[in-house]
C-alpha cells in the first residue's frame, strides 16, 4: 500500500489576524479509498458591542418618492469550524437589539502527523494532532413589534450545532447567549494494505446555548450532536405554529484524550483475541502475553 499525505499551510495578514490553513489526507493505491480534511484558523482577537432602538418607517426621498422601510441584520463568523451565523429581516414597526461578540483564537503550534504499522501487521494507523483552541462568547437581545419579522441563528462546533428559525412574527422578542470553545483536535485515520477502514474526527469542545424567546409565528427549534465518524448522536426538530413563550438550555461536550493506552489484548487471560481492535494484531513481548494475572 501506498499512503499520501499532504500538509500545505498557508499565511496572510489580515487586519493584523495571522491566518493560517492545513490539509491533510491519506489516499490507497490499491483501491481508490481516500480520506482528507481541511482546516483553517487564525491568531485573533475580535471584540464588538452594539446598540439599535428606533422605529422602521418609510422615508420620503426626492421628488416625494417613498422608499418602503426594512431592516436588516447580518453575522457571519467561521473560525476553525466554530461559527455563527445570524439573519435578522424586519419591516415597518419598532425594533430595537443589542450585541454582544467576544472572539479569541489561537494557531501558533504546529500540526503533528505520526504513522505506525505494527510488525507482522498490515494495519495502519495515522493521526493528524492539532491543537488550535477557539473560544466565542455571543449575545443577542431582539425587541419587535410591527408587520413582520424573521430572524435565524445557529451556531455550530466542529459538526455539533444548535440553531432557532422565527417566521411571520408581528410581536417578537429573544435573548440568545452562545458559549463556544474548541480546545484542540485529534484526527485517526485505520486503513490496511487493501483499504481504508475508518476514519474519526475528534475534537474537544463544548457547546453552551441559552434561549428566551416570544414568538407570534412559526418558531423551529433544532439541534444536532455527532460521533467522531460525523453521524448524529443526539438531534432534535421543534416546530410551534402561533404564539409561544420558549426557554431553553443545551449544552453539549465531547472531550477525547490525546493519551494513547495500550489495549489489554488477552482481556485478563479469558476472551483471548475475539474482541481485538484490528490495529493491535501485531507482536508483543513474551512479558506482555504470559504476565497476565487473573483474579
Amino acid at each position: 500500500m501506498r499512503l499520501i499525505y499532504v500538509a500545505l499551510f498557508l499565511a496572510a495578514l489580515i487586519s493584523s489576524a495571522s491566518a493560517v490553513s492545513w490539509t491533510g489526507g491519506v489516499y490507497n493505491v490499491t483501491d481508490g479509498s481516500s480520506w482528507w480534511i481541511h482546516r483553517q484558523s487564525a491568531n485573533l482577537s475580535f471584540d464588538l458591542s452594539s446598540s439599535v432602538e428606533g422605529e422602521i418607517a418609510p422615508i420620503i426621498g426626492p421628488g416625494g418618492r417613498v422608499l418602503s422601510s426594512f431592516h436588516a441584520h447580518y453575522t457571519d463568523i467561521d473560525v476553525n469550524d466554530v461559527r455563527l451565523k445570524e439573519r435578522t429581516a424586519a419591516l415597518e414597526g419598532v425594533y430595537s437589539s443589542e450585541d454582544e461578540i467576544k472572539l479569541r483564537a489561537d494557531a501558533t503550534s504546529s500540526v503533528n502527523m505520526t504513522e505506525t504499522k505494527p510488525a507482522g501487521s498490515n494495519v495502519w494507523t495515522i493521526t493528524f494532532e492539532e491543537n488550535w483552541p477557539v473560544a466565542l462568547n455571543a449575545s443577542r437581545m431582539i425587541d419587535y413589534t410591527g408587520t413582520g419579522l424573521n430572524d435565524r441563528d445557529c451556531v455550530g462546533n466542529n459538526l455539533d450545532s444548535v440553531g432557532a428559525t422565527f417566521l411571520y412574527n408581528k410581536e417578537f422578542s429573544k435573548e440568545r447567549t452562545a458559549g463556544l470553545k474548541l480546545d484542540r483536535m485529534n484526527a485517526t485515520v485505520i486503513a490496511t494494505d487493501d483499504t481504508i477502514i475508518r476514519a474519526d474526527v475528534m475534537p474537544t469542545r463544548s457547546t453552551d446555548y441559552g434561549l428566551e424567546s416570544h414568538s407570534t409565528g412559526i418558531a423551529d427549534l433544532r439541534y444536532r450532536q455527532t460521533y467522531p465518524d460525523e453521524t448524529a448522536h443526539n438531534s432534535g426538530l421543534e416546530r410551534y405554529y402561533g404564539t409561544y413563550d420558549i426557554k431553553r438550555n443545551i449544552e453539549m461536550r465531547s472531550v477525547y484524550s490525546d493519551l494513547v493506552n495500550k489495549t489489554d489484548w488477552l482481556s485478563c487471560c479469558i476472551e483471548g483475541c475475539y474482541g481485538m481492535d484490528p490495529v493491535n494484531s501485531g507482536w508483543w513481548s513474551e512479558s506482555e502475553v504470559f504476565d497476565c494475572v487473573c483474579g
